[in-house]
């Protein structure tokens, strides 16, 4: 693998200077995310990807409807399952009492069933930046019964021509685990 990319580097600064520069820069910059991965714990590899998946899904619905009421996935062994409302949609709460909710929801399964291992919770949420513009996003809390839980944040930021744009990702830790830690750690 190494080896053809080597050669695809090569043939690229015979046929064009500019775009062996752009090539070896994505290669540096997957080499890099490589590392970066191969560094994460399993734990935290599981959490990116049902993070991404989750992400995923919920940018097809904003993308379907316009919007998205919040969801949740679990993780059991290597099976995910979506965690959601399952009412008719005019008795649906609003989507924020819904999150509360689901929130509580997702504590209740960490604690009544030790295989499940990954949980996240998705939500559009409304952030205020610097200039005192709304910034809607993806908001997403993902938790492993052995790690640290953190929060994502997904910004659909308004382009020139009003239409939504992804933002860079913003990751931070959270104190609030979906998993009831003092329940985990006993």
């Amino acid at each position: 693998m190494r080896f053809i990319g080597l050669m695809m580097l090569l043939a690229g600064l015979w046929a064009n200077p500019a775009m062996a520069a752009e090539q070896a820069s994505d290669t540096k910059a997957a080499q890099a995310k490589s590392a970066e991965e191969a560094a994460k714990s399993p734990e935290q590899q599981a959490m990116d990807a049902l993070a991404e998946a989750g992400i995923r899904q919920a940018l097809q619905a904003i993308q379907r409807s316009g919007g998205m009421y919040p969801f949740g996935l679990i993780r059991s062994g290597e099976t995910v399952q979506a965690v959601g409302y399952s009412g008719e949609k005019e008795d649906a709460p609003p989507a924020d009492e819904w999150a509360r909710a689901l929130f509580g929801k997702l504590r209740a399964i960490g604690n009544e069933q030790p295989d499940v291992d990954l949980m996240a919770l998705f939500r559009l949420h409304e952030i205020t930046n610097d200039n005192d513009e709304k910034i809607v996003g993806v908001w997403a809390e993902v938790d492993h019964r052995n790690v640290r839980p953190w929060v994502i944040f997904l910004p659909l930021v308004k382009n020139e021509e009003g239409k939504h744009e992804l933002g860079e990702m913003i990751y931070f830790a959270t104190e609030q685990p979906l998993f009831d830690k003092a329940v985990v750690d006993k």
